[in-house]
């Protein structure tokens, strides 16, 4: 058997792949999988997910290229790079359950982007008064912890009265002051 890779030296190596319960197998001379080993992953991904990846007929497959960079899904199954962010929705249909198999869903689940400086301010004053209004209760000056209690409430609703009711917004400060929403 020929190497999946090169097809020109005999397949040595064997790599199985499953993911979701969909095995893969490639076959590769050692050369190429050398060439893996040395940093070239990029390329053995590529391989790997071009073989993951369904495949229509070869008509269906030339029809999708990107408006905005010209690119065809036939080359990102080879380089496993895509052109440009249109991309991403030119090849939606062909790169959904290309996601969903290699991270279980196609929805961003990660961090939130960092809040403008406005509001990271706000956050930074929340954080002090929540410290100061602990020591102050600590320090059994209840007093002073009521106005440090009463800022933030101020602070909180701030952030409230600039969201509509239902948001995110209401549901992120929700979570700030410790609530579930």
């Amino acid at each position: 058997m020929l190497c999946e890779e090169c097809n020109v030296r005999p397949a040595e190596v064997t790599i199985t792949t499953v993911i979701g319960g969909e095995k893969t197998v490639r076959h590769l001379c050692r050369d190429c999988m050398k060439k893996y080993q040395n940093g070239d992953i990029s390329s053995l991904m590529a391989a790997i997910l071009s073989s993951m990846t369904p495949r229509k007929t070869e008509n269906a497959e030339t029809d999708a290229v990107c408006p905005n960079c010209g690119m065809h899904i036939s080359q990102f199954r080879k380089s496993g790079v895509l052109g440009c962010a249109e991309c991403y929705q030119a090849f939606k249909e062909e790169l959904r359950p290309l996601f969903t198999r290699i991270q279980g869903r196609t929805q961003h689940a990660g961090r939130r982007p960092p809040a403008s400086p406005e509001e990271q301010e706000r956050i930074r004053k929340m954080e002090e008064l929540r410290k100061k209004l602990e020591d102050a209760v600590q320090a059994e000056e209840y007093e002073m912890a009521a106005r440090f209690r009463d800022e933030l409430k101020e602070l909180q609703q701030s952030k409230v009265q600039e969201a509509e009711p239902g948001s995110a917004a209401i549901k992120d400060v929700q979570k700030e002051e410790g609530k579930d929403a």
